[in-house]
């Protein structure tokens, strides 16, 4: 007689057990590194941006700015929730190089003061690189430090803040740290 084959329910209870205490201890994990991707992709994102607009200032000799867009052809000023998406766009030929929309609609994209006040056009938070690639605050050719803070307020993962530091010289970096959970606006560097 041949012997049947198949599992005992000792066996599959013990399996049901093992595979519950692993999902318990993958499942936030995972959720912690979508999230954490998610802020890593908007900050490369702005990045990206950012480097194109000093790039572009380079190459076509002439001052580009980098600014807050909710229609994506215009620089407009951000809502209090923070900026919705960006555009690259120069002071002469006004047609926007690239836009972006903001990946995900519960992350906050915030500006410290100095680039909130870099006013080009009457409108403020536009960055502008001048033909030399340095960073300069508006029409004023003053020099801006500032920073840009991408974070996630809802999802308390560490840590839970991208902020893109601006320097005069045309330098940009992204920086990982933590914030409240209410993700404060940024302070400029010193």
């Amino acid at each position: 007689m041949a012997a049947l084959g198949g599992f005992t329910l000792i066996e599959l209870m013990v399996t049901v057990a093992v595979l519950a205490i692993v999902l318990t201890v993958a499942v936030p994990s995972f959720a912690n590194l979508v999230n954490s991707n998610r802020l890593s992709a908007q900050a490369n994102d702005m990045l990206a941006g950012l480097i194109l607009a000093r790039t572009e200032a380079i190459k076509q000799n002439q001052s580009m700015l980098f600014c807050h867009t909710t229609d994506g052809e215009n620089c407009s000023v951000p809502p209090a929730a923070g900026w919705q998406g960006w555009l690259v766009r120069g002071t002469v030929d006004t047609a926007p190089v690239a836009t972006s929309v903001m990946l995900s609609a519960n992350l906050r994209v915030l500006s410290s003061a100095n680039v909130a006040n870099a006013t080009v056009d009457a409108t403020g938070h536009s960055i502008r690189f001048n033909p030399q690639g340095l960073v300069r605050s508006g029409n004023a050719n003053n020099a801006l430090n500032g920073v840009l803070r991408i974070c996630l307020p809802d999802n308390q993962i560490n840590p839970n803040s991208r902020d893109i530091e601006l320097r005069s010289g045309g330098r940009t970096r992204v920086v990982s740290n933590n914030v409240a959970v209410n993700c404060p606006t940024p302070a400029d560097p010193a």
